[in-house]
C-alpha cells in the first residue's frame, strides 16, 4: 500500500477454530496488532467464528463479523464495509489462500483494496511451490527441484529422474496439509489421490527427498524501506522427515557453526526482500550436516507457532512491533513498549538462555490414530522449557510435557532391545523417553545418531543428565549433590522418587543448604541493557532479577500446553480472567509453558513465569512473590490438595468440570444459570446435541440457544432450574441438566447440576454479550455486587438463533470421521442467524450440523 497515511479501515481474517497446525498463537497475535492499530486510529474489522477468540471480545460488535472464515463471506464484507486493505497473515496459510483467491476472481481490484504485509504478486506464490521455487532461483537460494503433475502418469514418467524417496505435495491446497514422503511407487499413488483432492488446481508436485538432513527454521522481520532483524532461529532436533510440529524444537540452534548461521540468516534476507514482504518472515531450510549445503523447503510470510516460539523465547515484541510496520512505520522509528531501555525496535535480539520446546500428541484421546511420527504434524500443543544449559531447559521441558502430579517421568524400561530399534527408527509420541532409555542401555550417542539422524550433540546432552541422575541415586540427601540436580532442572518431585523420599523433606533440605533458585528475565539484550521486561525463568545461579510486584498480587496458573478437550475454551478463559484482574486493581503474576498461549502476551499480565507447573516450582515463585491471591484450574488435582494445605487465599478456577451433583447419563436440555447470594441471572436455555450419537453427556458437542421449545416451556424450566440449585446450595456459573421423564414422554424433569463448562461458557459470553469469565471473576475477589446482577436482563426468547459445533483432528489424523467426544475436542466453531434461516430438522446428521453452522449468514 503506497498511501499509508491514508488506511482507516482495515479488515484482519482470522484464524477459524483451533486445529492441528495452529493453536492460539494467532488469536494472540491478533489482540497484539489490534491494539496497535487503535492507536493510530485504524478501524478494524475481524471476521471470525471461533466461539474461543480472546480477539473478538477485543472489539466493537459493529466491527465483528462473527461467521465462517471464507472467501465468499471476505468478499460479502469487502462489497458491504469497503475496508482499505486486508491482513491476511493472522489467518494462516487459510487467509493467504482467500487473500489469493480474491486476487485471482478480480475482487481485490474490483473493491479496490490493498493486501498488508506483502505484495500480491508474492501473495500468488506462497501456495504454488512451483512458482515460488522459479523466484528462488532467479536469486540463486537453493531449492528442491518441483516437478508440477496433473495424473498419474505424469508422475510415472518423471519418477525414473527424481527416484525414491520423494515427496509429494498438494499445489495451492485448499487446507493447510503436509508433504508426504513415498518409498515407492504405491505410496506415491496414495498420495497423488490425496494431493489432487486437496490442490485447488487439482496438481501435485514431485521433488526429491532430503530425510535426514538436518531442519533449521529463521525467523525474521522487515520494514518497507527493506530494513530487516533477525528474531531468532530454531533447531529442530529431529531431522527433515519428522514434521518440525512434531519435533524437540531448540532456540538458539546449538549444532550450527558460525558460517552455517550466518549463510541462513543471510538467505532469509534475501528472500524477505525478494518477496518485499513487510513484517513476519518464517522460513524453514534443509542442511546436509556432510557438507553445510542447504535448500529452501518453505516460505512462510504469517504467524506461525515458530513465530510464537521465536518471540517468547527472546522476549522481543514480535507482534507489536509487526502491528506499525503493517502501517508503513520503519524500524528505526517504531517506539518500543516503556519497560525496554533500548526504546526503539530496531535491535536483533541476543540470547543468553536456551529454549526447548517439546510436542504434546493427542494420541491418548485418539488411540485409533497412527502414532508414528512422519511428515504429517500430528501434536495439538507444545510446552516450553527455559534454562541456561540444554540439559535444563529440555529437562524442564520434559517434565511440563508429562502432567505427572508428582513431577515424575514415566518410564519406557518395558520396551525390548528389538522394540526400542523400532521406535528409534520409526519414532512415537514417546520419542524423548526412548532415547533416554537406549542410552541407559548403554547406546553410544554416534550409534544413536546413526539410527535416528540426530547430531550426537544432544545424546551426549542426554547422557549428561542419567550422569547426574546416578551421582542423585548414589548420593541420598547430599547437599552438593541437590545443587547439582536443582541446577539441570531435575525437579523436587524427581529427587524425591530417587531418594524415597517426599518433596516436602527436599525443600526443607533445599532451605536450610540455601539451594533456592533465581529468576532471569527474557529480555532481548541479554543483559547488555538493564531491561524491565516481564517474563522470567529459574535457575540455580546468584543473582536474582525478579524482585515482589508489591501489593495487591494476584498469581494465576496455567494450564499448560495445549491438549484435546476443553483447552482452547480454556485460554480464553485464563486470558479472560487475567484482565478482570487488572481491572480489579490487582498486579497479575502467570505461571505458565505454553509458547503458543494468548495469555502469556505481556499485555494481559504484569509478570509471566515460564517454569514447570509443578507444586514444587509454584511453591517457588509463591516465595518470592508473596501473592495474595493464588488461583489453580479445576483440572489440577493434586496441585489443588497439596496447595490447600498451605496459608495461602487460594481458588479454584475455572472450576473443576468433574465435581457435580450425580451426573446423569443423558440429557437434552441445559438452564444456565450465574447464581450470586440471592441472586440467580438466567443467562440462557439450550438444546444439547450429541450430533449422529445418544445423549450421552460425553458425547453432547453442539449447542443451540434458545432451546427450541416454547416460550412457556422455556419460562417453567428456568424456574425449576433456579429451585434445583437453591436446594443444592451452588453457587457460580451452574449448568442444570433436563431430559424426558421417559422414552415415550415429552415431560421434561431436571436430572442433575454441574459446573457450566469451559466451551459452554465462552459460548455464552459470545451470544448474550456478557463477559461472564469476568462475572466470576469477580465473584470469587469479591467485587461482585447483587444489585448490579439484579439489573441483567436476557432475552431468553430471542430471535436471534445462535449455535455452537466442536471441532475434531479426525480428517488431519486419517482415522475414520466420525462424531466426537468432549474430550476429543480441539476448537469449535460459532454461527448467528434467525430461527427460520436455522431451523435443523435432522440434528443426528453431522454434516448437516456442519453446513448450517459454517453456511454463510
Amino acid at each position: 500500500m503506497q498511501n499509508w497515511d491514508q488506511l482507516q479501515k482495515v479488515l484482519i481474517i482470522g484464524s477459524g477454530p483451533t486445529e492441528i497446525g495452529h493453536e492460539t498463537e494467532l488469536d494472540s497475535a491478533t489482540v497484539q496488532i489490534l491494539t496497535e492499530f487503535k492507536k493510530h486510529g485504524v478501524r478494524t474489522l475481524v471476521i471470525d467464528n471461533n466461539p474461543f477468540s480472546v480477539a473478538l471480545e477485543e472489539i466493537q460488535p459493529t466491527n465483528m463479523y462473527v461467521q465462517a472464515v471464507t472467501t465468499a463471506n471476505v468478499r460479502h464484507i469487502l462489497e458491504k464495509d469497503h475496508p482499505d486493505a486486508i491482513l491476511p497473515t493472522l489467518g494462516g496459510l487459510r487467509g493467504l489462500r482467500i487473500a489469493q483467491e480474491l486476487q485471482e476472481n478480480g475482487d481485490l481490484g474490483r473493491y479496490e483494496v490493498a493486501v498488508l504485509g506483502m505484495p500480491t504478486s508474492t501473495l500468488e506464490q506462497i501456495n504454488n511451490p512451483a512458482a515460488l521455487n522459479a523466484t528462488l532461483k532467479e536469486i540463486h537460494e537453493p531449492v528442491i527441484e518441483a516437478q508440477v503433475v496433473q495424473t498419474e502418469d505424469e508422475a510415472l514418467g518423471l519418477v525414473e529422474a527424481i527416484g525414491f524417496p520423494l515427496i509429494v505435495k498438494p499445489v495451492a491446497p485448499r487446507v493447510d496439509t503436509n508433504r508426504t514422503i513415498c518409498e515407492n511407487v504405491d505410496d506415491m499413488l496414495t498420495a497423488l489421490s490425496q494431493g489432487f483432492q486437496q490442490s485447488r488446481f487439482d496438481q501435485c508436485t514431485l521433488e526429491r527427498s532430503v530425510v535426514g538432513y538436518k531442519e533449521i527454521e529463521m525467523v525474521a522481520i522487515r520494514d518497507r524501506v527493506d530494513t530487516e532483524l533477525l528474531i531468532s532461529g530454531l533447531e529442530n532436533v529431529d531431522p527433515i522427515g519428522i514434521h518440525s510440529g512434531d519435533s524437540i524444537v531448540l532456540s538458539p540452534p546449538q549444532t550450527l557453526n558460525d558460517r552455517e548461521y550466518q549463510d541462513l540468516r543471510d538467505a532469509t534476507f534475501r528472500i524477505a526482500t525478494e518477496l518485499n514482504v513487510v513484517g513476519i518472515l518464517h522460513v524453514h531450510f534443509a542442511l546436509n550436516p556432510a557438507n553445510q549445503h542447504f535448500y529452501v523447503t518453505k516460505v512462510a510470510p504469517y504467524f506461525t507457532r515458530g513465530v510464537a516460539l521465536a518471540a517468547r523465547t527472546v522476549g522481543y515484541p514480535v507482534a507489536i512491533v509487526t502491528g506499525e510496520l503493517l502501517l508503513g512505520q520503519r524500524l528505526v522509528d517504531v517506539k518500543l513498549p516503556s519497560r525496554y531501555v533500548k526504546q526503539t525496535a530496531i535491535m536483533e535480539p541476543m540470547n543468553d538462555h536456551i529454549s526447548v520446546r517439546i510436542p504434546l500428541w493427542p494420541f491418548q484421546e485418539v488411540p485409533d490414530a497412527d502414532q508414528h511420527l512422519d511428515t504429517a504434524m500430528k501434536a495439538v500443543g507444545s510446552t516450553v522449557g527455559i534454562g541456561r544449559s540444554v540439559e535444563e531447559a529440555m529437562l524442564k521441558s520434559v517434565r511440563s510435557s508429562q502432567f505427572s502430579p508428582r513431577d515424575v517421568l514415566p518410564s519406557v524400561s518395558n520396551l525390548t532391545d528389538g522394540e526400542m530399534i523400532s521406535q528409534l527408527i520409526h519414532p512415537l509420541a514417546n520419542r524423548i523417553l526412548v532415547l533416554i532409555e537406549a542410552l541407559r542401555r548403554g547406546y553410544s550417542p554416534a550409534e544413536l545418531s546413526e539410527l535416528t539422524k540426530i547430531d550426537p550433540f544432544y545424546f551426549v546432552k542426554l547422557q549428561h543428565l542419567l550422569t547426574i541422575e546416578k551421582q542423585i541415586q548414589e548420593n541420598p540427601l547430599d547437599v552438593a549433590t541437590l545443587k547439582r540436580a536443582r541446577y539441570y532442572g531435575f525437579g523436587d518431585g524427581m529427587i524425591a522418587r530417587i531418594w524415597q523420599t517426599d518433596t516436602a523433606e527436599i525443600r526443607r533440605l533445599s532451605t536450610q543448604a540455601k539451594i533456592q533458585p533465581t529468576y532471569k528475565m527474557i529480555e532481548p539484550t541479554a543483559g547488555e541493557f538493564p531491561e524491565d521486561a516481564s517474563g522470567y525463568y529459574s535457575t540455580f545461579e546468584y543473582e536474582n532479577e525478579s524482585q515482589p510486584l508489591g501489593d495487591r498480587t494476584a498469581l494465576v496458573l496455567g494450564r499448560g500446553g495445549n491438549q484435546l478437550g476443553p483447552n482452547s475454551a480454556a485460554e480464553y478463559f485464563t486470558t479472560e480472567m487475567l484482565k478482570q484482574l487488572k481491572r480489579a486493581g490487582y498486579h497479575t503474576i502467570l505461571m505458565n509453558t505454553n509458547p503458543n498461549a494468548v495469555g502469556v502476551a505481556p499485555e494481559f499480565s504484569d509478570k509471566q513465569y515460564v517454569d514447570p507447573i509443578q507444586l514444587g516450582d509454584v511453591l517457588n515463585v509463591i516465595h518470592v512473590e508473596h501473592p495474595d491471591i493464588v488461583i489453580v484450574p479445576g483440572n489440577r488435582h493434586y496441585l489443588t490438595r497439596e496447595l490447600k494445605k498451605l496459608d495461602l487465599n487460594l481458588h479454584v478456577l475455572p472450576p473443576d468440570q468433574e465435581t457435580a451433583d450425580q451426573l446423569p447419563k443423558m440429557a437434552t436440555i441445559g438452564v444456565s444459570l450465574f447464581v450470586h447470594e440471592q441472586e440467580k441471572v438466567a443467562i440462557g436455555v439450550m438444546d444439547l446435541i450429541a450430533p449422529g450419537m445418544t445423549q450421552n453427556l460425553a458425547q453432547i458437542t453442539a449447542f443451540r440457544m434458545p432451546a427450541e421449545l416454547p416460550k412457556a416451556q422455556r419460562l417453567n424450566l428456568v424456574e425449576a432450574a433456579k429451585k434445583a440449585v437453591s436446594e443444592r446450595q451452588v453457587r457460580g456459573m451452574v449448568q442444570v441438566l433436563f431430559a424426558p421423564k421417559s422414552a415415550t414422554s415429552k415431560q421434561l424433569v431436571c436430572v442433575g447440576t454441574r459446573p457450566t463448562r469451559l466451551t459452554e461458557m465462552a459460548f455464552l459470553s459470545k451470544v448474550t454479550g456478557i463477559n461472564w469469565v469476568r462475572m466470576l471473576t469477580r465473584q470469587h475477589i469479591e467485587t461482585l455486587d447483587a444489585a448490579e446482577l439484579a439489573t441483567i436482563k436476557i432475552d431468553l426468547n430471542s430471535k436471534r438463533v445462535a449455535l455452537m459445533n466442536a471441532a475434531f483432528p479426525f480428517q488431519q489424523l486419517h482415522v475414520l470421521n466420525r462424531p466426537g467426544t468432549t474430550d476429543q475436542e480441539v476448537g469449535a466453531t460459532i454461527a448467528f442467524g434467525s430461527s427460520e434461516a436455522l431451523k435443523l430438522n435432522n440434528l443426528s446428521d453431522t454434516a448437516e450440523l456442519d453446513r448450517i453452522i459454517n453456511r454463510t449468514i
